[in-house]
């Protein structure tokens, strides 16, 4: 039998487990293991939280260690699942979850778990089918309808996967990431107006955000306009991530003498990109696992006095930390160009293009400051080996879209078939995974008319190959409302010409940035007819528009959208501004 006061000590430690005072139960179950080494539960909890502050390696060893003890645990070979993706060994953390779901078919955790490694191998019929099994077992687990919507806003049910996050939001209205994940799915959707956006945005706020104002302290930064600014950026992506390419030319372009740079990175894989960042940026701060206190304590202590955002409510965002205002100066860039919804961010980036003049900047709760030329930056990408041929390869006339597949919409794919139907000897080209988005595109297609031997479609490609993908590519097609951005400036860069439709709201003016900024304003639409007028013409004259690949590529590399530099001095000097504004508030003030 286990010593009474063994017990009362671990039981101490669990308490504070579940509270989140992780150093604290730490000690608690070491104090477990020091009386008793093969105390199965210590070593479980222990490695659990090895896991939660991103030590993976030891975490692995603590719970193999209690599996050994008590190899009929069900709980112990679930989080062991959790460990080994953390450590990349998914088909061996498939083995554990399928192991607690046979120790226990009625484990909703592990069959959630095993959903979320399958939906990531793109197994989504699979996939579904655990989260289903985790709904049915128990109805108010708010985490597989989250995955659920994830899942489904993948494959393009947008209605579906709004309703799954709604029922989540419902469950756990406590989980500011799961309302997140609605807004930014909101987006996506071609009926939701500004206006609704805005709503819901200031719904999330209220739920949110306006708890955490009693935490918001004084600053002690120096209100000086021209000393050397800290400048902290907060971004669960610095990693192989869109995200990270626009960051780090600017990095590398940066003016060292008027500002340090510093970098809160909530990356549980880190990568080769993670790398190249850390060693761009004079301070470098691994959060993962930092509750959203203790980083806003850490931004406090750094002294940071621009704190910028570069995830809005895309996954595994920071914005609560935002909400306890622990720099002076808060600005959000990049994530997604819309409206964050939390009153502490003072700005918000943008350019003339995605808020043309006359757009009512009261939709959003940050101040919009306009950058002169290009909401982006892009530089030539990084490949390995030789860089992708740039002329177009022999095969049929091909309209192409190789978006993120959710920005793919049922409205977006009935417009292109309108475009097929009027281009009968063209075909179209998707990036999709195998299997259900697939059978979805095709679906949307097959009713609009158009025979499925018309449509190709490529998966997950190693960077250099999907470059090389546009050389079957005539013409790129913006999806809509949510527009590209990496992917408008990879096809321009491969010389392909993008037709775009500017829409109502600033990530359905995306396209239309880059475009005017490259000096391609005529590929930009402003009705879904215009849109498949320009898309005809282009194709019709295919063969000029191949043969001037490498005139568009030098046209794009001297234009706004390539000029790294320039670019960077409006940035800098935006910074500058809005920290000059603070300064003379804050004398003002005194």
């Amino acid at each position: 039998m286990r010593d009474v006061s063994v017990e009362q000590t671990f039981a101490v430690a669990l308490e504070s487990h579940r509270a989140g005072r992780l150093a604290e139960a730490e000690r608690g179950y070491r104090h477990v293991l020091a009386r008793c080494p093969d105390h199965s539960d210590a070593l479980h909890f222990l490695g659990v939280i090895a896991l939660q502050v991103n030590r993976p390696e030891p975490a692995l060893a603590l719970i193999e260690r209690a599996v050994a003890l008590a190899p009929d645990a069900a709980p112990y070979h679930n989080n062991l699942g959790l460990v080994l993706e953390r450590l990349r060994r998914d088909a061996d953390a498939r083995g554990a979850y399928e192991t607690a779901i046979a120790l226990d078919p009625r484990f909703a955790e592990a069959h959630n778990n095993l959903g979320h490694l399958l939906m990531r191998a793109d197994a989504l019929t699979e996939a579904e089918a655990c989260f289903r099994n985790a709904i049915g077992i128990d109805p108010d687990y708010a985490e597989p309808y989250v995955n659920l919507g994830n899942l489904q806003k993948d494959r393009g049910e947008l209605d579906e996967a709004i309703a799954s996050y709604r029922r989540a939001i419902e469950l756990r209205p406590d989980l500011s990431s799961v309302h997140s994940n609605l807004l930014l799915t909101l987006h996506y959707h071609a009926e939701c107006t500004p206006e609704e956006l805005v709503r819901e945005h200031r719904r999330w706020a209220e739920r949110h955000v306006a708890p955490l104002v009693a935490e918001r302290r004084d600053h002690p930064n120096a209100p000086d306009p021209d000393r050397r600014l800290r400048i902290g950026y907060v971004s669960p992506d610095f990693r192989e991530h869109s995200v990270a390419r626009f960051m780090l030319p600017i990095l590398d372009a940066r003016d060292h003498t008027s500002f340090e740079i510093l970098a809160y990175a909530d990356v549980s894989r880190p990568d080769s990109t993670t790398e190249a960042v850390k060693e761009r940026v004079d301070g470098w701060r691994d959060t993962y696992g930092l509750t959203d206190a203790d980083l806003a304590r850490r931004v406090r202590d750094d002294r940071i006095d621009i704190l910028v955002d570069l995830a809005a409510h895309s996954g595994r965002n920071r914005l609560l930390v935002f909400a306890r205002k622990p720099a002076p100066v808060q600005v959000t860039y990049l994530g997604y160009c819309s409206t964050t919804g939390v009153d502490a961010i003072d700005y918000r980036l943008t350019d003339r293009f995605l808020d043309p003049p006359g757009t009512d900047l009261s939709l959003y709760s940050e101040r919009s400051v306009r950058l002169p030329d290009c909401y982006w930056c892009y530089a030539a990408p990084r490949v390995d080996g030789d860089e992708p041929r740039i002329d177009r390869r022999p095969g049929p006339p091909t309209f192409g879209c190789l978006n993120n597949f959710a920005k793919v919409t049922p409205a977006t794919l009935r417009l292109w078939a309108r475009l097929l139907l009027r281009v009968r000897d063209a075909h179209l080209l998707l990036h999709a995974r195998a299997g259900d988005q697939c059978r979805a595109a095709l679906a949307v297609l097959r009713d609009a008319g158009i025979d499925e031997s018309r449509v190709r479609f490529v998966g997950r490609q190693p960077f250099r190959d999907y470059l090389a993908t546009y050389r079957d590519i005539d013409v790129a097609l913006d999806p809509f409302p949510f527009g590209g951005g990496t992917t408008t400036c990879d096809a321009l860069w491969m010389g392909v010409p993008v037709v775009t439709l500017t829409g109502k709201t600033p990530v359905s003016r995306a396209g239309s940035s880059l475009l005017a900024n490259a000096g391609l304003s005529q590929w930009i639409a402003d009705t879904e007819e215009s849109y498949l007028d320009i898309a005809e013409a282009l194709m019709r004259e295919r063969d000029r528009v191949a043969a001037l690949r490498t005139e568009r590529r030098a046209l794009l590399e001297s234009s706004p959208v390539m000029d790294l530099p320039r670019f960077v001095r409006h940035l800098e000097a935006a910074y500058r501004s809005i920290w000059s504004a603070w300064c003379a508030q804050r004398r003002g003030a005194g």
